[in-house]
C-alpha cells in the first residue's frame, strides 16, 4: 500500500469536523488556562508531558484520560519515581548539557541513562500497583530523571498542574462542551 493510499479515508472511516475541531478547542482551553498560571507566576506550569495528557482529555479517551485519579495519580506516580532515580543516578547533571558536549561514553550521559531507566522500570511497577495507569505520564518521568525538571518544588508544581488541567477539564471545559454542544461524539 503506498504512502498516499494510506493518507485515503476508507468507507469504515469517517472524518468528523465537528469532534476534531471540538478536540482542539478543548485542547486550546486547557492550555490557555496553564500557559496563563505559567506566565503570571514564572513558574513551569507547561511541559512537555502535559500535551499528551490534555489530548486525551480534549478527544474523550475516558478510560485512560478522564480518570482524575489516573492521570494525577499516574503523573505524581510518575515525578516521584523519576526524582527518586535522579537524585540516585544523575544528581546535578541536565541532559541538555550533558548531550551539548557531545562526547563518546560521557560519564554524565551515562549517569542520565540509568536514571532514565531507572525512572522508567519505577514507573511502569509504580503505575500498575497503584492502577494510575496512564502512559502520558512516562514522559514526566524522564522530564524528571533527565534533569529536567528535577526540584521537589518542580515535582510539586508538576503534580499540582495536572490536578489543575484535570480540575479545569472537569469544571470548565465540560461545561463549555455542554453549554455549546462541543463534546466529542466518537472517542478515539
Amino acid at each position: 500500500m503506498g504512502f498516499w493510499s494510506k493518507l485515503r479515508v476508507t468507507t469504515s472511516e469517517s472524518i468528523n469536523v465537528r469532534d476534531d475541531l471540538s478536540a482542539g478547542t478543548n485542547v486550546t482551553l486547557h492550555f490557555l488556562f496553564l500557559g496563563a498560571i505559567a506566565w503570571v507566576s514564572g513558574q513551569p506550569f507547561l511541559f512537555p508531558s502535559l500535551g499528551p495528557s490534555a489530548y486525551l482529555l480534549a478527544t474523550g479517551e475516558k478510560d485512560r484520560a478522564e480518570g482524575a485519579y489516573h492521570v494525577i495519580g499516574g503523573h505524581a506516580v510518575a515525578a516521584v519515581c523519576g526524582l527518586i532515580a535522579y537524585v540516585l543516578f544523575a544528581n546535578g547533571v541536565v541532559v541538555v548539557d550533558a548531550f551539548q558536549q557531545a562526547r563518546p561514553f560521557s560519564p554524565e550521559v551515562g549517569r542520565l541513562v540509568i536514571s532514565g531507566i531507572v525512572s522508567m522500570a519505577l514507573t511502569t511497577v509504580g503505575m500498575l500497583w497503584s492502577n494510575t495507569n496512564h502512559p502520558a505520564a512516562c514522559a514526566t518521568a524522564l522530564i524528571v530523571a533527565l534533569g529536567l525538571m528535577s526540584t521537589v518544588l518542580e515535582v510539586v508544581i508538576i503534580v499540582l498542574a495536572v490536578a489543575l488541567l484535570v480540575g479545569f477539564h472537569n469544571t470548565i471545559v465540560d461545561r463549555v462542551q455542554d453549554l455549546y454542544g462541543v463534546e466529542p461524539e466518537a472517542p478515539r
